[in-house]
């Protein structure tokens, strides 16, 4: 192999390699440019809801140190060649952090609705818990009513059968106190009875002797 050919090969090698090394700086330089101006531009954002003030001019400063950053970063890149290489991974990183920034915002999306239809979920549940309670509830106090009317039933049908006992045994003792409300028969015999009827004699209208009086024949 000639000198000249060893010569054009180890030129082409060392382009590759400053090539590669470029690239990687270039693409360095991008992404620690896509973060500054992440930060810039956040810091604009608090700047914007201070009012005027000394909090707002020390955050106007900070701002405008990432604004010098990004300005010496830029020439870096023109004084080295990299100008399309870093505007290249700028790009790529800005897409990147805004896919991370909606993967996050939709899975705080998600868990928010997963947390709301869980909580709808206990709601229906305790709803239909306080239904079968409240039905219980009402099952058990018909119950209650029921058993009360039953009782009240039968204390009221027992106090009626004891007032009609009492009554019926008040009447029967004025009826054995007042005789019956008749003369009772004198008593007699079976032969004195038979005798009487023979003689068309009223029993009950004849009176017995009284005491202490004598019989005709002395007895």
């Amino acid at each position: 192999m000639s000198e000249g050919t060893q010569t054009v090969q180890q030129q082409t090698l060392e382009d590759q390699y400053l090539q590669q090394v470029q690239d990687y700086f270039g693409q360095s330089m991008g992404r620690v440019k896509s973060q500054v101006q992440n930060y810039r531009q956040q810091l604009e954002q608090f700047s914007q809801q201070l009012p005027e003030g000394g909090a707002q001019a020390q955050i106007q400063e900070m701002i405008d140190s990432y604004s010098e950053i990004e300005g010496t970063m830029d020439q870096a890149a023109q004084d080295t060649g990299v100008e399309d290489t870093m505007s290249q991974a700028v790009e790529k990183t800005q897409q990147q952090m805004q896919q991370v920034a909606q993967g996050a915002a939709q899975r705080a999306q998600d868990t928010a609705g997963q947390a709301t239809d869980q909580a709808g979920q206990v709601a229906c549940q305790t709803t239909e818990q306080a239904g079968q309670v409240a039905g219980q509830a009402q099952d058990v106090a018909g119950g209650a009513t029921q058993q009360a009317q039953n009782t009240a039933g039968q204390a009221a049908q027992q106090g009626q059968q004891a007032a009609g006992q009492a009554a019926q045994q008040g009447q029967q003792a004025a009826q054995q106190a007042t005789g019956g409300g008749g003369q009772q028969q004198p008593d007699a015999t079976h032969a004195a009875q038979q005798k009487a009827q023979e003689l068309s004699v009223d029993l009950s209208q004849v009176q017995g002797p009284e005491q202490g009086a004598v019989s005709p024949s002395g007895t």
